[in-house]
């Protein structure tokens, strides 16, 4: 008697709906396996709608953010941003929706016990038959890390300040016995003042650097970025080196082009980049020279310091712009310096959205060059304002912006010429840039349009500097008496009364 097969009810899969990548059948994963990876990672993970609805959450983002399932049902994304960091949040999810490229994230999340978490990870999409799904969040909890941070910056800086008031009396008490104000000093004591003061001022070199690094690491530095003509800053930098390069027998050279070239910099910041690179030359080339040279590579300027100095090897090359990086120490007296000045470098000209490379071989040379970009003018408005945005929406303040047209442009333009049109924009930027009464205000030209960004100013405050500065313009233009007769039309947009994102605020200035 054959026995009837018992009838099984079917096994049913729970299948994930989004998949990210194909395998071979040999490589699949089981759903178990899956759900081990998803739950055990100490990472935490979000899977979610780009609207911030949430999908599903694995335990270690559920242990973090203190939610349990009963929470979650009216709970977005959202919800856990500060409200400062909403709106950039938004950008990134849609962006990595629409073309696919997963981009890093750094936020700063709340947990249910209101404790803000700082996180930072990947944001990916996830696709569905071939469609966009939903988004994954992969991040981590960087909270401790950047509480050790910001106490590392803060010694160091409290250290530095500390260290500079007494340093400047020690110096200056060792100074007036070596000038032998306080009587005759004998030449074997003299030797041994001047040893002390060259180390008072290589320490005072070492605090000021330190200083700056911890300013930059804590986003301390704005620039304040003006029109100049690069050429002559370098050229400026060069000559103050060619008695130090003839002392040490040293050719110092030069590639520049003819014309001039203008960029918007902080002239100070860029003059401290060059002076340390070119510093690090002479430090380290006994013969030969040091090439300084400037090019127009389609959108950027670049400048190279070139030396035929005993190089760097390749294994210190790796960490040339590290901190406290030091390559090739040897024993004995000579300023050797922090290993501080580049990564200063590699920093200041990062602000500048620009940046930095070094090539080298041993006993042959080194060439380190850098990049700054050359904005279109939106460009440059579109960078200027976002920078100060950024900083207003950080610390709840207001921005104001004016801006000051030339009235039938194009017609004096026909007129007058387009230099003569040209040079009277620069003599308006400059004369507006010397009225202002504040460092952070400043005023930046495009080719017939002044923008002036005034921040934390509220608005019936800009209305009263911009009286003032269309005053000191046509004061100037009446001088100039040209004829026709230029005229200036003035006007105001306010962050947050009248626009709140960036692209509200350029539309607002070029829909004057």
């Amino acid at each position: 008697m054959k026995k009837r097969p018992t009838k099984r009810s079917p096994i049913r899969k729970k299948v994930f709906p989004c998949r990210v990548a194909k395998f071979p059948l040999s490589w699949s994963l089981t759903e178990q396996k899956c759900r081990n990876l998803f739950d055990l990672t100490s990472d935490m993970i979000q899977i979610f709608k780009v609207d911030g609805t949430l999908l599903e959450m694995n335990a270690a983002w559920r242990t973090g953010f203190e939610y349990n399932d009963h929470d979650l049902a009216n709970l977005t994304v959202f919800n856990l941003l500060l409200p400062q960091d909403r709106k950039e949040s938004e950008q990134i999810f849609l962006a990595v929706l629409r073309d696919g490229k997963p981009r890093k994230f750094q936020v700063t999340m709340v947990n249910k016990s209101g404790q803000e978490l700082a996180v930072e990870g990947t944001v990916s999409r996830l696709l569905c038959e071939d469609r966009p799904f939903a988004l994954s969040a992969i991040f981590h909890d960087v909270t401790r890390h950047k509480h050790y941070e910001k106490l590392k910056d803060e010694f160091i800086s409290t250290v530095s300040h500390e260290l500079r008031t007494p340093l400047t009396v020690i110096r200056e008490g060792i100074s007036q016995v070596r000038d032998e104000l306080m009587g005759a000093v004998p030449e074997a004591q003299k030797t041994m003042l001047d040893m002390v003061l060259s180390n008072s001022d290589r320490l005072g070199r070492i605090i000021e650097e330190l200083l700056d690094v911890s300013r930059l690491e804590a986003g301390k530095v704005r620039l304040h970025r003006k029109l100049c003509n690069i050429v002559e800053v370098v050229e400026e930098v060069v000559a103050n080196f060619k008695a130090i390069t003839k002392h040490k027998d040293l050719e110092l050279l030069t590639d520049f082009p003819a014309e001039k070239i203008e960029v918007y910099i902080d002239r100070d910041k860029i003059v401290q980049v060059l002076t340390n690179l070119i510093n690090n030359s002479l430090k380290f080339t006994a013969r030969g020279h040091i090439k300084i040279s400037l090019r127009v590579r389609e959108d950027f300027v670049e400048c190279k310091i070139s030396d035929t100095g005993r190089g760097i090897s390749r294994e210190d090359l790796a960490k040339a712009f590290q901190k406290f990086s030091q390559f090739a120490r040897e024993i004995g007296p000579g300023d050797r310096g922090t290993g501080l000045g580049l990564s200063i470098c590699k920093k200041l000209v990062e602000l500048h959205h620009g940046r930095v490379k070094i090539d080298s071989v041993p006993l042959k040379g080194t060439t380190v060059s850098f990049v700054l970009p050359r904005y279109t003018h939106r460009e440059l408005f579109k960078d200027s304002i976002g920078g100060a945005l950024n900083r207003c929406v950080e610390e709840q303040s207001h921005l104001s912006i004016i801006i000051f047209d030339v009235l039938d442009f194009e017609t004096l333009e026909k007129k007058l010429g387009s230099r003569q049109m040209e040079n009277i924009v620069v003599q308006m930027e400059k004369i507006i840039n010397g009225a202002l009464r504040r460092v952070a205000d400043v005023a930046i030209k495009d080719t017939k349009a002044i923008m002036v960004l005034l921040p934390d100013t509220q608005k019936e405050n800009a209305y009263v500097v911009m009286g003032r500065l269309l005053q000191v313009l046509e004061d100037f233009l009446i001088r100039e008496q040209k004829s026709p007769k230029i005229e200036i039309h003035s006007s105001v947009i306010c962050y947050p009364e009248e626009a709140v994102t960036l692209e509200e605020i350029l539309d607002g200035i070029y829909a004057q």
